[in-house]
Formats: structure tokens, sequence, C-alpha cells
């Protein structure tokens, strides 16, 4: 069985032994490595053969290692129509930790690349936008029907593969079942998408971890297909403190707070094409946690609109 590598980046880890066996295998050969990701302690493959393609995750480093290693956990725990691990391994020994991870290769487009012509302001890209959309809430819906959190949406994390309704949810590293608190450490995925109630929520924490419940992911979801849609922020920044706040200049957690004060004001869809598509996802993000509307019910209002 061979291999190769077909990636201008550089490789900075080691790929254990037993996850390159089984990853060639998998593949079939010849297998062709791609290096899509090298990042301080992570790296991703993709993994590209006759038979297979599959995604290889390997981190070094105790917090980059017990990361993957509770990613390993939720995906062989989550419900059904999710990734699951082909393989997984670990040596979390304190002098040289390591975990690596393999799944399917999810092929197709995230919600964000599928909404690039939307942003673009092609009008061509509105029933394309609309359906991934869709898509996205009733993925998210199904998760929750099933007991679960995802902890960490933004719409990098959602493919849509070729099979229809086949969506895929990725990096669930911090994915939790209903009722039972988050791992240590959680700090809520990218900061603009948070609910301020789950701002609050962490800054109470002080990293001991805590509990997630469906509004807040909604109004995450929400915001996350706002910013998919249109390349802005949910949050009207321009607004805050009567003008010139840069959200750019200021740090995760000073953010964080200021989100969690709730003095921010939400965007307004008026000032962006197709704002009836930008209103049901403005509902979402209520402060109001009891008028946000379930994962299923917002996938409804979105289908609703016209295009």
């Amino acid at each position: 069985m061979t291999s190769s590598i077909a990636s201008g980046l550089k490789a900075s880890l080691r790929t254990p032994f037993a996850a390159t066996i089984l990853a060639n295998r998998l593949a079939g050969s010849p297998a062709i490595w791609r290096l899509c990701r090298n990042e301080p302690g992570i790296h991703l493959w993709q993994v590209g053969g006759p038979k297979s393609s599959v995604a290889v995750k390997v981190a070094a480093g105790e917090r980059a290692a017990l990361t993957l290693v509770r990613e390993s956990e939720n995906l062989g725990a989550m419900p059904a129509g999710n990734l699951r691990p082909l393989g997984d391994g670990s040596d979390l020994r304190p002098t040289d930790p390591i975990a690596w991870q393999i799944t399917p290769w999810a092929l197709g487009p995230t919600t964000w690349e599928a909404c690039r012509l939307l942003r673009e302001g092609d009008q061509q890209g509105r029933e394309q936008a609309r359906a991934v959309a869709i898509e996205t809430c009733r993925a998210v819906g199904r998760l929750h029907t099933a007991g679960w959190l995802h902890g960490s949406l933004d719409p990098h994390h959602v493919v849509h593969t070729r099979e229809r309704g086949r969506v895929r949810l990725l990096s669930c590293a911090w994915a939790t079942r209903a009722g039972k608190r988050t791992s240590p450490g959680y700090g809520g995925g990218l900061v603009h998408l948070l609910s301020p109630e789950l701002a609050n929520s962490i800054e109470r924490s002080r990293g001991n971890g805590l509990l997630l419940s469906r509004p807040a992911e909604v109004y995450t979801l929400a915001a996350g297909l706002w910013w998919a849609a249109t390349g802005t922020w949910p949050l009207a920044y321009d607004y805050y403190r009567g003008g010139g706040f840069d959200p750019q200049t200021k740090s995760r957690p000073h953010l964080r707070r200021i989100i969690a004060s709730g003095k921010v004001p939400r965007a307004v869809p008026a000032v962006h094409n197709w704002s009836e598509f930008l209103d049901p996802l403005a509902g979402a993000m209520s402060p109001s946690l009891s008028r946000r509307p379930t994962a299923h019910q917002l996938a409804d209002w979105l289908n609703s609109v016209p295009l």
C-alpha cells in the first residue's frame, strides 16, 4: 500500500503510526494525503484514495489532545446522522500528549460557502442560501430533539453533503447532552454569535463549565446564518455607546462582557438586501427567550420567505 503527500503546507506534527496505517487502509492505494489545516497543536488531513476519503485529525499538547479525545467521545455518543469515528486513539502521558481521530470526509459546501453569492449581492444566490439555511436549522433541530446541544455552532461547522438533507455538524468537542454541564474551559465558540444570556453565564462560570440551553443555541444558529447571509455581524456595534466602537480592537473576554450586558443593539434587517430573509433571523435573536422559536420553527419561518 502506497501513499503520497499533495499539499503546499509543511507538517509540524507527527501523525501516529496507527492513524497512518488505518487511514491508508480506509482510503485504498494509492492514498493521497493533503494537509488542510496546520495550526499550533493541531493538524487536519484529507486522505483520499480509490476506496474512500477520510479526515485525519492529530492534536498535540495537553489541551488540544484532551479536546480531541472529548470530541471523539461525543461523536461516538451523538445521535445517528452525525459523523462517527472510524478510529481514534491517544497517548496522554504528561511528557508528550497526543491524540488522533479518523472520520469520513464530509464532502460538500459549508453553510458559509453556500451563502457566498448571497453575501456578494447576487440575487441568483437566494434560492441556495435559503435552502441551506433551512437544512442547517433542521439539522440543529434534530440534534435538540435527540437531547443534545452542539455548543459552538457557526456557519463553518455545518457541511451540506451531496445526499439531499444529509447535513454534517463539525467541531463537536463542546457538544453536551441537555441538562449536563459542559466540560471546564468552555468559552462558547465564536464570540460575536453568543446570546447575551450565554455570554453572561460564561462570565459567571469562570471556566468551570455550565448548562447550555436550546434558546441560547437557537440565537447562535440565527446569528450565524445572519453572518453567512450578509458578511456582517448580527450586532450593531457601530451604535454601541453612541458610535465609534470597533470590535476588532477588543479582546475576546472584553467583547463577551459587552455582549453579556445586553446593551449592544441587534443589527437591522432593513439596511440589507433581502430583508425578508433576515427578519426571521432577527426574531430568533429576540432578547426574550420565550419569543425565540425552536430550530425546527425557525426552519419553517425561513421556508415561508419568498425568493
